[in-house]
């Protein structure tokens, strides 16, 4: 997938003023992100696209899905933890729609990923999974996100980051291919 901002302008518009598109696209732009940047947000959109239900769901749903994906991290500074709360907020300002509803499903989407319990309602499971699908591509795949994501986190201590991050790691055993993040805990605790 090429630029996200360019396939899904014609959508976009629809529901976000022209300054907040031209704002996301700087801000998954910033030059402090590494993995949080352009290509998770289309890592993210593939996957929407790629879940086994999404053939099922209306128009008004892969357009919730799809926002929410282009807001989910659209305000994100490792050094903060309300990243995603500051997105909603940011999605909520920005929204031109008419529709209430959505307004609520999309901050309900973007709210679902700061948790580490996979949903059981159908659209937040989509976006929860495609948020976290990084996780279930391989050990290989796995080390790379570790990789761009300890670049995010270079203001941290090396011994903060790594209690940090394992920390969040254990977190996600019985989420995911347990082997894969009992191996990355174990890189990381050697690097």
């Amino acid at each position: 997938m090429n630029d996200p901002f360019k396939i899904f302008h014609s959508i976009l518009e629809i529901y976000v003023s022209p300054d907040s598109i031209k704002r996301l696209k700087a801000l998954w732009n910033e030059k402090t992100r590494v993995y949080h940047d352009e290509s998770h947000l289309r890592q993210i959109i593939f996957d929407i696209q790629n879940s086994v239900w999404f053939s099922e769901l209306s128009l008004a749903e892969k357009h919730t899905l799809l926002l929410s994906a282009f807001f989910h991290d659209s305000i994100y500074d490792p050094k903060k933890k309300d990243n995603e709360d500051q997105s909603i907020k940011f999605f909520k300002k920005s929204y031109i729609g008419k529709d209430a509803v959505m307004v609520q499903k999309v901050s309900g989407l973007i709210e679902a990923t700061k948790h580490r319990k996979r949903p059981m309602e159908k659209l937040q499971r989509i976006f929860w999974d495609a948020d976290n699908a990084g996780f279930k591509k391989g050990y290989k795949v796995l080390l790379d996100n570790e990789k761009k994501i300890g670049k995010e986190y270079s203001y941290m201590t090396p011994i903060a980051y790594k209690e940090s991050r394992i920390k969040f790691l254990k977190s996600c055993i019985g989420l995911f291919n347990n082997n894969d993040i009992e191996k990355l805990i174990e890189y990381i605790k050697k690097h």
